[in-house]
């Protein structure tokens, strides 16, 4: 009987919360604006992850790559597929030189792969063109193009061996997943054949035996790290017993060189959206509320024939419930189109194929379950407290807190003086519901600490790699195509016109080794950039570089058993403290050191310092760094004219603008996604503060119209509820930029460790703080001034007729 009894009243109610079409437009909007956030980065993180695995994967790359001095024949490699756990094996080569390009120099890779190869191991796709490339031809890795400035059927001038230029014919273009982007690296991949190579005044000597770690019986590939570490080892210890020389072994992680970034970084951005949602919650919470309590005395008529808080719950339950089901209807088709759209922007970051676009059924469930049950879950915090409203509390109610003015903090505001009634009346306005007011000043500071927390991180890294690479006095380094002289090399290069700076550097490849001296596999992927570990001589003194000292000291002249570690080196090391001894493998050869100093360096790879006795006689460089006046890069080919002079051919010449580039390449997208998902969580929240002051406005309807009678014009009340947006919004801005610090230092540690092994430095972004700030008032604005003007329009009998 009782629930029959409140059907007609229950019909009615129902009417009346579904009338107010623009509120639940409102949060109809956010809600799917949310999900096509959370369903786009679903959709994106679950293809990109899935596709750059298999892309990976079908370049079926080596277990391990040995280094051998003098190369491997077809003897040789016959019997290491007969060893122990090898399950396949094929010999390569790669050549380090520089192209000409535009006038400048790029790093290039040559790849030589032996005409009969078979390609069952690091393989690469043959996208156009033939392969074996004839002659004095080559393929081009497909993303090198733009790096190299050539299409196929053009000429790509490459460096000799002798230094001078030789024009290579672009065969065609091939496509390989196993290496980092080359416009992030900076750096041109092209596969030629051994008589190519051997045209270029290279010898053809394939010294990289490539092995694949598997069972031959069943055929099963192994990746296990132990295992196949285990039977790498034994097969350099066979090597060593047939006199063979190993230089390094390098056992690169089976994942792309940018799959771990890739994979925390769209978790971030995941878990950003999901914030978002939460907003968007809160947003309909908030809107609820309002409309509840401008429904506070019918839910009392409800209750005075009968109706239990279950039943009032069950039938306000009805609208956040309904207006979930239409967001995520409504997000489903936006969602996959931006998703998939995200999928070709970072694939084509990565240089991966999308072989299948399909989304699997459980990215669905996921978005279906946060679309429905968020919302509701959020949205029962102001429905219970409503349904559990006595009669009396229901009948009384007059659109403020029954503790409005007796409150130790309304007595303190209305002791405040703006200057102005209006304002005084506005800031009183603000504090008489204050649970709605939590809540909106919750979505300001939420959406205002992420949008601050995407600034202070771009601000950061630009900081960061400012400051990093400022500590870098010269302007190019020059690297030889063979050890020579350091005196000899140093004087050549200082004779240039407009060098001010030349220093030599000696740089070797090396592994850490264990307390018992065995040497460790490194990491190196084939671009030999991602996973490398050197250590590089420098003189006494240097001048050429300046890095922030994070522990101990920098190198003295008479440190020759002492080491500084960048942070990269340290990471690989097991982060010693200063004063631990550290061994490290040079050429196969253990060597122990002492840790003086750790240091920050922006760019380059794990790096351990030493002092070499520069000034000694029979010490050798293997790099010339350089400071010019002008051009850089006409510097740069100046120096190099000259060393090839005296008879130094230069193999490869990096620009310190180039480094710059290289690392902003590595992270643009990802701050730039960072802000855009920042901006759209501030768009949330100026939504919140819309819905606000719209049912202030018919909250306080009466109240109006007692205003107008008064003698107060449209004017004066549409002055009134604009002041008391601002006034939320500029507190919500507020609490937004102090709740963007502790955020903005989590984010940025994250970032910088997974790109510096290092965080990046704690940064606050002053002219993002002050966007933020025109933001949330020219927002507060915004969002009060529909509702300020519908309060304008009321007519007095129109106010004091409103229930």
């Amino acid at each position: 009987m009782r629930l029959l009894a409140t059907r007609p009243r229950a019909a009615k109610t129902l009417r009346d919360l579904w009338v107010t079409r623009g509120r639940v437009g409102l949060m109809v909007v956010a809600v799917a604006v949310a999900l096509t956030g959370v369903g786009a980065m679903l959709v994106a993180r679950t293809v990109v992850i899935r596709e750059a695995a298999a892309a990976y994967a079908a370049t079926v790359p080596a277990s391990a790559t040995v280094d051998i001095d003098g190369g491997v024949d077809a003897a040789l490699l016959r019997e290491v597929l007969g060893r122990p756990g090898v399950l396949d094996a094929t010999v390569r080569e790669t050549i380090e030189t520089r192209a000409r390009v535009d006038g400048g120099w790029r790093r290039m890779l040559l790849f030589v792969v032996p005409d009969d190869d078979p390609l069952r191991i690091s393989r690469f796709r043959l996208d156009a063109g033939r392969w074996p490339a004839p002659t004095g031809s080559a393929l081009v890795e497909r993303a090198a193009l733009p790096v190299l400035g050539v299409r196929p059927g053009g000429r790509l001038e490459v460096a000799g061996a002798d230094g001078a230029l030789v024009p290579l014919r672009v065969e065609g273009t091939a496509y390989d997943a196993a290496l980092a982007p080359a416009a992030q690296e900076r750096t041109g991949y092209a596969y030629v054949t051994p008589a190519t190579a051997t045209a270029l005044g290279y010898p053809a000597v394939p010294d990289l035996l490539k092995v694949v770690v598997g069972d031959p019986v069943t055929g099963r590939v192994v990746r296990d790290p132990v295992q196949v570490e285990a039977v790498t080892a034994d097969l350099v210890r066979w090597l060593g017993e047939q006199g063979r020389t190993v230089h390094a072994v390098d056992v690169p992680p089976y994942r792309h060189p940018h799959q771990n970034q890739t994979d925390t970084i769209t978790g971030l951005f995941l878990g950003f959206a999901v914030a978002t949602l939460v907003l968007a919650a809160v947003l309909v919470a908030t809107t609820l509320g309002g409309m509840l309590a401008g429904q506070t005395r019918q839910i009392g008529a409800l209750k005075t024939v009968g109706a239990t808080n279950g039943q009032v719950l069950r039938l306000y339950l009805a609208a956040p419930v309904g207006l979930s089901v239409v967001a995520t209807l409504l997000a489903v088709g936006p969602a996959l189109v931006t998703g998939q759209g995200l999928v070709g922007l970072v694939a084509g970051l990565l240089n991966i194929d999308v072989v299948s676009r399909a989304v699997p059924a459980r990215v669905f469930v996921a978005l279906a379950v946060a679309g429905l049950v968020v919302p509701v879950l959020v949205a029962l915090v102001p429905l219970t407290r409503a349904a559990r409203m006595s009669v009396r509390s229901a009948i009384d109610d007059h659109g403020a807190d029954d503790r409005a003015g007796t409150r130790r903090s309304d007595r303190w505001v209305a002791r405040i003086r703006l200057g102005s009634g209006t304002g005084d009346l506005a800031l009183r306005n603000m504090l008489r519901r204050r649970t709605r007011l939590a809540l909106t000043l919750a979505l300001l500071a939420t959406g205002g600490a992420l949008f601050g927390t995407g600034l202070n991180t771009a601000a950061a890294w630009q900081a960061w790699v400012d400051q990093g690479l400022a500590r870098r006095a010269y302007t190019a380094e020059l690297r030889l195509a063979r050890p020579a002289p350091a005196d000899a090399v140093r004087s050549v290069a200082a004779s240039a016109d407009g060098v001010t700076l030349a220093e030599t550097v000696r740089t070797v490849a090396a592994t850490p080794a264990t307390a018992d001296g065995r040497v460790e596999v490194s990491r190196t992927y084939p671009d030999g950039g991602h996973g490398r570990f050197v250590v590089t001589a420098l003189p006494p003194g240097t001048r050429a570089v300046s890095y922030e000292v994070l522990d101990g000291r920098w190198l003295d002249a008479g440190d020759t058993r002492g080491v500084v570690l960048n942070q990269g080196a340290a990471a690989r090391l097991g982060d010693p403290a200063v004063g631990a001894v550290v061994r490290v493998a040079v050429e196969g050869r253990a060597r122990t050191w002492t840790v003086v100093g750790i240091v920050a360096e922006v760019g380059g790879p794990a790096t351990v310092y030493t002092v070499d006795g520069g000034a000694s006689a029979g010490w050798t460089a293997t790099a010339v760094r350089v400071r010019t006046t002008g051009d850089p890069e006409a510097g740069a080919a100046r120096v190099a004219a000259a060393l090839a002079a005296a008879g130094y051919r230069t193999e490869a010449t990096t620009l310190s603008r180039e480094l710059r580039s290289a690392v902003d390449e590595h992270v643009v997208i990802f701050v730039d996604t960072l802000v855009a998902l920042a901006l759209l969580m501030a768009v949330v929240g100026v939504l919140g503060l819309a819905s606000t002051m719209t049912i202030s406005v018919t909250e306080r309807t009466r109240e109006y119209g007692v205003l107008q009678t008064l003698g107060a014009g449209p004017g004066t009340v549409r002055r009134l509820v604009l002041a008391e947006s601002v006034a939320i919004g500029l507190l919500g801005g507020a609490l937004g930029a102090v709740a963007a610090l502790p955020v903005s230092r989590s984010v940025q540690r994250l970032v910088g460790e997974l790109t510096f092994d290092l965080p990046l430095p704690f940064t606050v972004s002053a002219p993002g703080v002050a966007v933020w700030a025109a933001l949330a008032v020219a927002g507060a604005a915004a969002a009060g001034w529909a509702a300020a003007s519908r309060a304008a329009r009321l007519t007095v009998r129109d106010s004091l007729a409103h229930l």
